[in-house]
C-alpha cells in the first residue's frame, strides 16, 4: 500500500481543472497523461457504525505514469515522483479514481462516454 508523506500534498479539490492546466497538456502531443490508480492505507475513523465499531476508510489515488519536459521523450514516473511534483489526485471511492485515470477529466472531442469509461475500468481492473 502506498502512503504519501506528511509534507507532500495530494490534489483533493478542483482535480479536473488542475490536470487540464498542466503545462505538458498544452504541448500538442497526443499522449500527455497516462494514469494509474493506487489504493492507500485503510484507517479507522471516529464515526461509529451500528455494530459499535469505528468505520474503515480507504483513500484511493490516481497519478500519471509518464512524464516529460519540453520535447524530450516520455519516461516512466513512479507514484513518489508524481507526489513530489504535486500530480497525485485523491478520491474517496475506487470507482471515481478509476474513472479519473481513464479520462473523465477530458473535455471537447476527446471526452469519453459512460460506455467508454466502463470499458476502460473493466480493462484496467482485470
Amino acid at each position: 500500500m502506498l502512503q504519501p508523506k506528511k509534507k507532500s500534498k495530494t490534489v483533493r479539490f478542483n482535480r479536473k481543472k488542475h490536470l487540464r492546466n498542466l503545462k505538458r497538456n498544452k504541448s500538442g502531443r497526443n499522449a500527455t497523461v497516462k494514469m494509474a490508480t493506487y489504493a492507500g492505507e485503510t484507517k479507522r475513523t471516529g464515526v461509529t457504525t451500528i455494530g459499535g465499531r469505528r468505520a474503515k476508510v480507504t483513500k484511493h489515488y490516481a497519478a500519471p505514469t509518464i512524464t516529460f519536459k519540453g520535447k524530450e521523450k516520455a519516461k516512466k514516473q513512479s507514484f513518489q515522483q508524481a507526489l513530489d511534483s504535486g500530480e497525485v489526485y485523491e478520491f474517496k471511492s475506487k470507482r471515481r479514481a478509476a474513472n479519473f485515470a481513464c479520462g473523465s477529466w477530458k473535455k471537447g472531442k476527446s471526452k469519453l462516454t459512460r460506455r467508454q469509461l466502463k470499458a476502460c475500468r473493466k480493462k484496467n481492473n482485470g
